[in-house]
């Protein structure tokens, strides 16, 4: 697990912060971040970095999800927003690059909701689309 002190701690240019988090991921896998420091301050929002934009994931209890994207790479870094932290980690196919590979590799969960749902829409259809006028 990754440490907050291994964050550069500049929250007044979330750029900057984000960065460093996008980076230590890379670099050493998923790690908990929380929103108010040990000294009292507040992590900057992902949406201010201009890095990450607002996304999906599979529910977790959290209130919001974060992705970006990670230039020149397949890997994407998605920070899931809950009450007091993020916790963020690397998806091995970013959803935006290649969302078949992600949902088949990162996110099989919803690719099995995904297939559920359209075989009961298919056979609610078959049994009863074709009636018109009842």
């Amino acid at each position: 697990m990754v440490t907050m002190g291994m964050f550069q701690r500049n929250y007044d240019s979330s750029p900057d912060f984000w960065n460093s988090v996008i980076a230590t991921v890379l670099s050493y896998g998923t790690t908990e971040i929380p929103k108010v420091d040990r000294h009292g301050n507040r992590v900057p929002d992902p949406e201010r970095s201009g890095l990450f934009h607002r996304s999906v994931g599979e529910r977790k209890g959290q209130v919001a999800d974060w992705r970006a994207s990670i230039p020149g790479s397949r890997r994407g870094v998605h920070a899931v927003e809950f009450q007091d932290r993020y916790s963020v980690h690397v998806d091995r196919f970013d959803p935006g690059k290649d969302p078949l590979k992600h949902l088949l590799v990162d996110s099989p969960k919803t690719l099995l909701g995904l297939i559920g749902a359209g075989l009961v829409s298919m056979i609610f259809y078959s049994l009863f689309g074709g009636r018109r006028g009842l």
